[in-house]
Order: structure tokens, then sequence, then C-alpha cells
């Protein structure tokens, strides 16, 4: 006896790029604020170029951390909500190929504010990805102070 299987495939024809949350700059955008607000890795992760670097301070000291390091701390803080924060986003430049966004989170119980300038570039596959941040912390004028008598 024989059997014969019949294996139906679906296809859809939509755009993939429509689904996609590399489709536009702003979609991008949107990612790194839920994934920062909710620490989702593989939110960020969709939207990262591999080669994306992060550019912080730490006071006068200048810190880079590649996409790898970023994804690993998010991961060991995965699911964590950010609490007591207000975000807000906006697109400072922007052409066919390159936006730079700069989103500000101001935390009510900390003395000063995080700006982050977010470069976003069109890939050659017509995706959308984050290929650098800079995170800038901005001690508040009481903080400032304090650091200055240290």
């Amino acid at each position: 006896m024989m059997i014969l299987g019949i294996v139906i495939t679906a296809q859809t024809y939509a755009d993939p790029k429509v689904d996609k949350p590399t489709k536009d700059h702003q979609s991008v955008l949107n990612c790194f604020v839920k994934s920062y607000l909710n620490t989702d890795y593989k939110m960020l992760k969709e939207v990262l170029s591999r080669d994306a670097v992060f550019t912080s301070n730490r006071y006068e000291e200048v810190v880079n951390h590649d996409a790898e390091d970023i994804l690993a701390l998010m991961k060991q803080n995965n699911g964590v909500k950010q609490e007591n924060c207000q975000v807000n986003s906006t697109v400072l430049s922007q052409s066919d190929a390159i936006v730079i966004a700069r989103v500000d989170v101001h935390y009510e119980l900390f003395e000063g504010d995080q700006q982050n300038f977010v470069v976003i570039e069109k890939n050659k596959a017509g995706e959308w990805r984050i290929t650098k941040v800079y995170k800038i912390f901005v001690p508040s004028e009481k903080a400032r102070k304090v650091i200055a008598k240290n």
C-alpha cells in the first residue's frame, strides 16, 4: 500500500517590510523607546545593526559598548519596567538614508536626565537599523554641585 502525502503551503503576497519594525525610521525609534521602557532585549535586537555602537559618559570618561554587550545586559534584566520616568522623542534631522533622533528620559527620582542621540540608517536591503546611540547623562544643577564638591 502506498500513501501519498500532499503538502499545502500558504503564501502571502504582502510586502515583507510592512510588518517589520525596520520598515521605517519611526518604527525603529518606537521600538527603541519601548525596548528601553520594558527592558526588552529581543525588541531592541530586531532594530539594531550588527555593528551598532553605544557611547555614554561616566562623569568625565567616555565609555563604548557594542550591540552584543548592551543586549547581554538587557537580557539579564529582561522585563524590568522603567518606572517613574517620562520619555520624549524627537527627530532632529533626516534624509532618505539617515535619521538622527533625540530620546530624552527624565526620572522623577533621579537627579538629572538622560539624553540619547540615536542614529538610524537605511541599509542596502532597505531596512532601517540603529547604528549608533550616544547616551549622555546630564546631572541636575543640584547634582552638579555635589559632584563639584567631591
